[in-house]
């Protein structure tokens, strides 16, 4: 019964998908090669690029310490439950209200990132905020490669500061004999618009297609690269997938630590079918490899996927309103999606990977700039662009690179290489979906030799 079943699956996956890739599927993506997302009606850009500093008003800070100590928690905690299971529970909310109030220090991390080298520029309509860091002078690299690394959700472009000097400067900060110590590279790393400091987009359709193009204009019009290497994970993964698919002479190669992979193809579909039943024959390095355990995933914990691809707009005003929800929101991500089992512990394993001066950094980010809104309508964006998925479905022709970090939604290498060009396939004994903050040492260690064989 079980053996029909599966061929029945099979038989019917096949015409499905064949369907699609013979109606949808085949079809080459036109995508657009300009856009405007600036307030009112489209003006010329300033070319200019302009050096940036953080500096938060001492007014800012005092008003989110007062809205911290006035915070209006009005719930209980369940006798029967000690865990993230329900989300954030009190007795943590609690811990991290007051280290926030009474010991985490703002200007410690606004001095971190100023740092880096700091530079806003416009492009189609909005101010984009980048970091760009090259190695020291004196060091003396005799090879240099441009490198865009791109954040995701819940994050921003802090989630760099400790892979940045790695990247520039391995020798000092790395110190690792798995690749030539010539090599270095010149990092951007741009907050996405409506993320960081840049500017939030005034008209829908800011999609990852849309974040693509500005990125590559960043590279390549502003900054002046022919060519570059590019790295992400979370949406940061799909907008470099998009750059390495729109602009692939643009790219040297695309490194990524999480794909969006979607087989929308017969065969790739049926080999992720066949797969998911039988692992150890069809992914031997990922032999417990199970497509139910990763629907099983998403589907409870993907509650805030639903909510901010469908009404951005009215969650965001209340994260907006309340740092102590905010807060609440976006760690109960960093403890689940570092790793799934840290759901049953009490403090939500949030201090086993990150400190909480961390933690509290991303999120004071956030409200300092009032973004959290303009954050979530990128889920909207997504789902609204059939270009995500048009671009989804064309091989990657350029070199890639995966790194597959233990606690994160793993794809195996034999999916993989049905949608792109894979150089390196590397997977990771621990680690999850926050790999630059939580293993900043094996994943820049991983870009330098990916980046060795394919430059």
């Amino acid at each position: 019964m079980a053996i029909l079943l599966f061929l029945f699956v099979g038989a019917l996956s096949v015409v499905i998908y064949g369907l699609y890739s013979v109606f949808i599927g085949s079809k080459k993506v036109v995508f657009p090669e300009d856009g405007y997302f600036g307030t009112g009606d489209k003006k010329a850009d300033n070319p200019a690029i302009v050096p940036f500093q953080i500096n938060v008003p001492d007014s800012s800070l005092q008003e989110l310490k007062l809205r911290l100590e006035n915070a209006r928690i009005g719930h209980s905690q369940l006798e029967d439950v000690d865990n993230f299971k329900y989300g954030f529970p009190l007795s943590t909310l609690r811990k991290f209200q007051d280290y926030w109030i009474n010991d985490y220090d703002w200007r410690k991390y606004e001095e971190k990132l100023n740092s880096f080298p700091q530079f806003t520029t416009q492009i189609e309509g909005l101010k984009i905020h980048f970091i760009h860091a090259k190695p020291p002078s004196k060091a003396g690299y005799k090879r240099i490669i441009p490198l865009l690394i791109v954040h995701g959700w819940p994050g921003n472009v802090f989630e760099f500061y400790k892979i940045i000097p790695m990247l520039t400067d391995p020798r000092t900060y790395l110190q690792s004999k798995k690749f030539p110590d010539d090599l270095a590279f010149e990092v951007i790393a741009p907050s996405i618009p409506g993320f960081g400091w840049s500017e939030q987009p005034h008209k829908s359709g800011f999609s990852q297609v849309a974040t693509a193009r500005v990125f590559n204009k960043l590279m390549v019009e502003r900054l002046k690269f022919q060519k570059y290497v590019t790295q992400g994970g979370d949406w940061g993964s799909l907008v470099i997938s998009n750059i390495g698919r729109m602009y692939p002479d643009r790219v040297f190669g695309v490194h990524l630590n999480m794909v969006f992979n979607l087989p929308n193809k017969a065969i790739p579909f049926l080999h992720t079918v066949v797969g998911s039943i039988v692992p150890r024959l069809m992914f031997p390095q990922l032999p417990e490899y199970s497509m139910k355990n990763h629907l099983k995933f998403i589907l409870k914990e993907g509650g805030y996927f639903l909510i901010q691809s469908t009404k951005p707009d009215t969650v965001g005003v209340a994260l907006n309103d309340s740092p102590i929800g905010l807060m609440a929101y976006i760690l109960e991500k960093f403890s689940t999606w570092t790793n799934p089992s840290f759901i049953s512990l009490a403090d939500g394993g949030l201090e086993r990977k990150f400190t909480n001066d961390e933690l509290l950094t991303i999120v004071t980010i956030y409200w300092l700039n009032g973004n959290i809104l303009s954050s979530q309508r990128y889920y909207k964006e997504f789902l609204g662009d059939p270009l995500n998925f048009e671009l989804s479905n064309q091989y990657m022709s350029v070199p890639c690179a995966y790194a597959g970090f233990k606690h994160d939604l793993l794809q195996p290498v034999e999916l993989l290489r049905h949608a792109m060009n894979v150089t390196q396939y590397t997977l990771f004994d621990d680690g999850g979906h926050f790999a630059a903050l939580e293993a900043p040492r094996q994943l820049a260690t991983d870009v330098f030799q990916f980046v060795q064989k394919v430059v």
